[in-house]
């Protein structure tokens, strides 16, 4: 029997173009409609650009390596995004705590560069148009800052046309050269997360757990569980004090410590305390652990 295919809708996962779902993509998105809307604005005869392969006189593409045989002799633009990175802002980019949640906003500013390549079978032609759009986005950066970038324009950069190298397939590049703007570009991420009922921050700290000891101590926890697998019973702050262990009977005194535990806040909701022991703490195999 054939084996059945998973497949992964990106459409569900990644909703549409948007700074906030997709913001790598939406930035091809915003240069490659920049573009188009620049040279759509030419008069015909002059790179005059239509959403018509037949008709169009400049081909601009979202499209890495670009296929020039599918476009004749005229002249083409496609776009090579840059490495992103995030640019830390200070102690663990930290903008906002709560302690009533454990909830935590960070803020960092992602900078990166966006290369626009002007493919053309002439040097001065690609040249040329390379210069009508690096002075196009700096003239009219306030477009792409108000789409929401932190910064746009400053420091663009014009490459001499030269071999296609990547840009174009090898059995392809044969005569054309490419002229390359290096537009560097930066956004501001904020994004919060609550660890208080979310499923994604249970499921990281679970496999974290899994893959690397767990520091209790530092946690406030008793150090003496420290390694062992651990029975967290929730209670709410008792009216008195009681000297009786979680199931209401007198410690014993051969395992005090054990039994005489504090009660605890709960990591993930600060309204709660626990009172957290170690689960067969003395089996052989634990004993000399336990005990040094």
């Amino acid at each position: 029997m054939p084996g059945s295919i998973n497949r992964t809708e990106s459409a569900r996962s990644f909703p549409g173009s948007s700074f906030k779902y997709t913001p790598l993509r939406h930035i091809r998105v915003l240069f490659a409609s920049f573009v188009q809307g620049l040279f759509a604005a030419a008069p015909p005869n002059n790179y005059h650009w239509t959403n018509d392969d037949q008709t169009t006189e400049i081909i601009i593409r979202d499209e890495n390596p670009i296929h020039v045989e599918n476009y004749g002799e005229r002249p083409c633009v496609n776009f090579t995004p840059g490495r992103a990175q995030f640019y830390s802002l200070g102690m663990d980019d930290l903008a906002d705590y709560s302690f009533q949640t454990d909830g935590k906003t960070k803020s960092v500013l992602v900078p990166g560069t966006m290369s626009i390549n002007v493919s053309s079978r002439n040097d001065i032609e690609a040249h040329d148009l390379a210069w009508v759009i690096g002075e196009h986005i700096w003239l009219l950066r306030d477009l792409f800052m108000k789409k929401g970038f932190f910064e746009l324009g400053r420091g663009i950069d014009i490459s001499p046309p030269g071999p296609p190298g990547s840009v174009i397939p090898a059995d392809q590049a044969d005569g054309w050269y490419v002229s390359t703007v290096s537009v560097p570009w930066q956004f501001n991420r904020t994004s919060k997360f609550t660890p208080l009922g979310r499923r994604i921050v249970n499921s990281i700290e679970t496999t974290f757990q899994l893959r690397d000891p767990v520091h209790y101590e530092s946690l406030g926890w008793p150090s003496a569980v420290f390694g062992y697998p651990l029975n967290i019973q929730e209670s709410f702050p008792p009216p008195f004090y009681d000297a009786s262990d979680v199931y209401g009977s007198t410690p014993d005194p051969a395992r005090a410590r054990d039994y005489a535990l504090p009660r605890v806040p709960h990591p993930l909701n600060p309204s709660k305390t626990v009172y957290v022991r170690a689960v067969y703490p003395y089996r052989a195999r634990n004993r000399s652990a336990y005990l040094r």
